[in-house]
């Protein structure tokens, strides 16, 4: 049965139609515009609607970089905790996504790969897996963030094996290029399709241009855990952070949760990359969903939740964030100053354009997987739609 939603604002790549139309058949979107489109695909009386007055309808969130939520972890390895971290996200507008396992011994990080690669197959969940984000271990000690630095590793011919085994799922690796054997399989990993994404990096500016040149396409968490402006001597050396601003075809994503960066760092980012190099990632660990603090355990190590970020027990350095996207669209509108348009462009097109998904995701078009999102004035999530099957924001299914 054809569905309809009606009476909202839909919201396209580059403009907004008021009071407009979405159809879908099956789990694709088939056509857009306004009204004039019910009468054109026949009975009205056969067409299921969704009434979305006083709702923006705009495409689905993208998450391309998650390591856990709702008390759970892509590395706890185990099947119920992809299903409870996807129940969690998919309430929060996000119908796609990559989860992130971090730094820990390669046979655990495989153990989790295996329970991500059996909840794809099955694909039951509503929200979509699109692949896995491997962030860490072939990352630089010096800028390990919260990784744990006794499971950072070279990507040897070795563990390069724990690579190729799992490269049906592997769509993104976070590596440091300025690590002789990291750099080295840059350009083979993204001839099988891997996005090789510069992070947890001391590399300077020429390191990265390099790495650039075989092939990595993006920066992981723009200013976070990268190297930046030296001073040597008279000279002043750049790093990953202004490689990352100043190499136009470099994508990278923000961490918008108003706590890893101030807002004036990223307008800054925004004016120098535009939108349609910058996405919104999470970055969220299991303690997102979770209503009081205390201590969890995320990448390798033990980490404290406090005024709502996670840090390291020093409190030397963020462990992750704890905010799913849906609130860091708002974080944007809301306090950086950036248009709604163009923020649903951050969520949604440019991460799929960056992870090659944009055939079918990341835009309200015609052919495009009808993954929609209802959203009130103030962008709080209403509905949430997975090709075509409705959600309500409790988790349940609708229709």
């Amino acid at each position: 049965m054809k569905k309809a939603i009606i009476h909202g604002d839909v919201y396209l790549e580059n403009s907004v139609i008021q009071n407009g139309v979405v159809l879908i058949e099956d789990k694709k979107i088939i056509a857009v515009g306004d009204e004039s489109l019910l009468k054109q695909h026949g009975n009205i009386k056969t067409i299921e609607i969704i009434d979305a007055s006083n709702r923006c309808v705009i495409p689905g969130y993208i998450d391309t970089h998650v390591h856990g939520g709702n008390n759970y972890d892509c590395n706890d390895g185990t099947e119920e905790a992809v299903i409870r971290m996807s129940e969690f996200y998919r309430n929060h507008g996000v119908t796609a996504y990559y989860p992130s396992t971090s730094s820990d011994p390669l046979e655990k990080i495989e153990k989790g790969f295996a329970a991500i690669r059996n909840v794809m197959q099955a694909d039951n969940i509503g929200i979509e897996i699109l692949g896995t984000h491997m962030e860490g271990p072939f990352i630089n000690k010096k800028h390990k963030g919260c990784q744990a630095e006794e499971q950072i590793l070279p990507l040897t011919d070795e563990n390069f094996k724990y690579v190729e085994r799992n490269s049906d799922i592997i769509k993104r690796i976070t590596l440091a290029p300025e690590i002789p054997e990291n750099f080295n399989r840059i350009r083979e990993l993204s001839e099988i399709g891997v996005v090789v994404s510069i992070g947890h990096s001391d590399a300077v500016y020429a390191e990265v241009l390099k790495a650039y040149h075989e092939g990595a396409t993006m920066v992981t968490h723009l200013y976070n855990s990268m190297s930046s402006i030296i001073k040597n001597g008279p000279y002043r050396v750049t790093g990953v952070l202004e490689a990352a601003l100043t190499i136009d075809g470099l994508y990278t994503e923000l961490i918008a949760d108003c706590k890893h960066l101030p807002d004036e760092l990223m307008q800054l980012a925004i004016k120098c990359k535009g939108v349609d190099r910058i996405m919104i990632c999470s970055d969220a660990n299991r303690g997102a969903g979770l209503s009081a603090g205390g201590t969890i355990f995320t990448c390798g190590q033990e980490a404290i939740i406090e005024d709502g970020v996670a840090m390291v027990p020093d409190r030397s350095a963020f462990a992750s964030s704890i905010t799913p996207i849906d609130q860091m669209v708002r974080n944007l509108i809301n306090y950086v100053g950036v248009s709604r348009l163009d923020v649903v462009r951050m969520a949604s097109t440019t991460p799929a354009r960056m992870m090659h998904v944009n055939n079918r995701k990341g835009s309200i078009a015609p052919g495009k997987d009808a993954d929609i999102l209802l959203v009130d004035n103030d962008f709080n999530v209403k509905t949430t739609i997975c090709r075509g099957i409705v959600y309500s924001v409790a988790g349940g299914r609708t229709k």
